[in-house]
């Protein structure tokens, strides 16, 4: 079954799918433990250029889209109301944290809107230090 389900996701992003984002930071712990993958924590808010730049230019980029599916949890959270430990709370956006299920950080936060070509390196690389 979870064979297949990866499989539908693999040819939804290649079709044009979406990043499948979770919005509560501790069920996307639930989801990380249970499918033994790292976590992307988007932290963003309202009005946030930056923020819409990357959802619009980089975090829809197909390539980025079936990586981020295939072996992450992603997480998008406001960072006004969220339920995220204080580690992880910030006031600027956007910032993707690079964290393990169990909550230890993988990497150096990405704070800042980036290029398509930068932030799928940065996935590889945190990744692949997992």
């Amino acid at each position: 079954m979870r064979a297949i389900l990866g499989l539908i996701f693999m040819i939804i992003s290649v079709f044009g799918g979406d990043i499948v984002w979770q919005t509560s930071y501790k069920e996307a712990v639930e989801k990380a433990k249970n499918e033994s993958k790292p976590m992307v924590l988007f932290m963003n808010q309202p009005g946030c250029g930056a923020c819409e730049y990357m959802k619009k230019n980089v975090l829809s980029d197909p390539q980025i889209v079936e990586y981020l599916n295939a072996h992450y949890v992603a997480v998008s959270l406001d960072i006004h109301k969220n339920d995220a430990p204080e580690q992880f709370q910030v006031k600027v956006t956007p910032v993707f944290h690079f964290v393990r299920g169990d909550g230890s950080i993988i990497q150096p936060t990405l704070i800042g809107g980036k290029t398509a070509p930068f932030f799928i390196k940065l996935l590889i690389k945190a990744d692949e230090a997992q």
